[in-house]
């Protein structure tokens, strides 16, 4: 990537905009046109790559281990999720599985925030319980999918408060640099 930060980071929060707005497709096309659902999801998958390799890129100086730890879950949760559309059982627990690892990448990155002067350490507080809320909610529906079904509305705006106040922060105003 580019050696400016301000610029990857901006590069990032596009590329987690573009993941956003295709999940959404996913999820509005997934009974009518699974064909586009599962496209979307595929494009999404493709973005968030990009996402995980920009931020590893911007926290790797904060914190080189965490950073790493970060990346790996981001791979690992984008190469399990599969077609994540949850018509079926199989990728319901693969869409679970993979936000698992998405959960602790993004909790990792919000402690890797409340590290570093880039952006302001409350978005990482908010990532860092969005993040848990993504693994809860996973947990929660492995031991229990009737509970977990009811305790997901409550649980992923959490999440999705982190993400997009993040994703609005590296499109608006990137990051500090020294």
């Amino acid at each position: 990537m580019l050696n400016d930060p301000r610029t990857n980071a901006r590069i990032a929060g596009a590329l987690w905009l573009l993941v956003i707005a295709a999940s959404i497709v996913a999820v509005i096309t997934q009974t009518t046109q699974p064909r586009v659902a599962f496209s979307a999801n595929q494009f999404a998958a493709l973005c968030y790559l990009g996402v995980t390799v920009l931020l590893f890129a911007l926290f790797k100086p904060v914190d080189a281990n965490v950073a790493t730890f970060a990346a790996a879950c981001g791979v690992v949760g984008v190469a399990s999720g599969g077609d994540s559309s949850p018509t079926n059982a199989v990728s319901q627990v693969g869409f679970l599985v993979s936000m698992v690892f998405f959960g602790v990448q993004i909790a990792s990155i919000g402690y890797l925030i409340t590290r570093s002067t880039l952006v302001p350490r409350a978005l990482g507080a908010l990532l860092i319980v969005g993040g848990l809320s993504y693994v809860i909610n996973s947990f929660t529906n492995f031991l229990s999918p009737t509970i977990g079904g009811h305790l997901m509305p409550f649980i992923v705006p959490i999440a999705i408060l982190g993400e997009g106040a993040l994703t609005l922060w590296l499109l608006v105003k990137g990051v500090k640099t020294p």
